[in-house]
């Protein structure tokens, strides 16, 4: 996930200065109330069986920005950053309504397990260094308890890649009907009509192999997604206005694969989609 107001979103230096010391995770909670949510919620327990032990967590507080960032060890004593979460109150305008929503933004995830292997039926993804955790729908389960305990309007972020958004619009709206057609759009060409599997229809979109109408390279650009809370919200979201333009759009998007190019490139990159990243020289 990464920031829909910042195409350039990362956690930097600023972020983990915390001038603002003493202040708890988004204003409300302490370090032990984290680790008793994530105990609660059977996260630790989960981390341990992937291999990692003694979860350390730190907390920053930078303007209206707040990081979370979580350690482990592994048994042959390495440690390594698991989780990398920064996130905001927001206000949320849709269009057409008078009033705004106050939400919780994901501005950064990150959740990686560097003890995991990439094999052919769990592949590299564009963006990963390492495997995920598969923690990712307890974690957006833990965030919307924080939407609920701080009574926001909702969860808001934006999907980085393909892959992210398919997974997110499972519990996640677009905010913006027409991405939503458009989402719609690619999975019916990439799922339905060339039948690729999920990590080959994130590269042949990520390696530029699909096209526009006018044959010209589509370029992802993630928007925002949104779970809501707000009955006013959730009814904006599902409504019957929004749903219909959504398919409008995607009925009217023609977008078509470059198969050849995707098999070529296929080819000549999978093995390196089921090992360790290359190394740059």
């Amino acid at each position: 996930m990464r920031s829909p107001m910042d195409d350039t979103f990362a956690i930097t230096e600023e972020d983990l200065f915390d001038r603002d010391a003493g202040r708890r995770f988004l204003d409300f909670y302490g370090d032990e109330g984290i680790l008793l949510g994530f105990e609660r919620y059977g996260f630790i327990d989960a981390i341990r069986r992937r291999g990692w032990d003694e979860l350390k967590i730190e907390t920053h507080a930078h303007d209206e920005r707040h990081t979370l960032l979580c350690d482990a060890t592994a048994a042959d004593g390495r440690v390594d950053r698991l989780i990398e979460l920064v996130v905001r109150r927001d206000r949320l305008r849709v269009e057409g309504c008078a009033r705004s929503f106050e939400v919780l933004t994901v501005d950064w995830l990150t959740l990686r397990n560097s003890l995991g292997e990439f094999t052919d039926k769990r592949m590299r993804l564009p963006g990963q260094d390492a495997p995920g955790l598969g923690l990712g729908e307890r974690v957006l389960e833990l965030l919307y308890r924080v939407v609920d305990r701080l009574d926001l309007d909702g969860l808001l972020t934006v999907a980085e890649y393909f892959h992210n958004a398919v997974l997110y619009a499972r519990e996640l709206l677009y905010v913006d009907p027409r991405a939503q057609g458009q989402l719609m759009a690619l999975e019916a060409l990439l799922f339905e009509q060339e039948k690729l599997g999920f990590a080959k229809a994130s590269w042949a979109l990520y390696w530029g192999c699909v096209r526009d109408a006018d044959e010209s390279v589509l370029h992802w650009r993630g928007e925002a997604m949104v779970n809501p809370r707000d009955p006013e919200l959730k009814a904006l979201m599902s409504g019957e206005a929004h749903q219909r333009r959504a398919k409008e759009v995607g009925s009217s998007l023609r977008y078509t694969l470059a198969r050849d190019e995707l098999e070529e490139r296929w080819a000549a990159e999978h093995e390196g989609l089921v090992g360790p990243p290359r190394q740059s020289s």
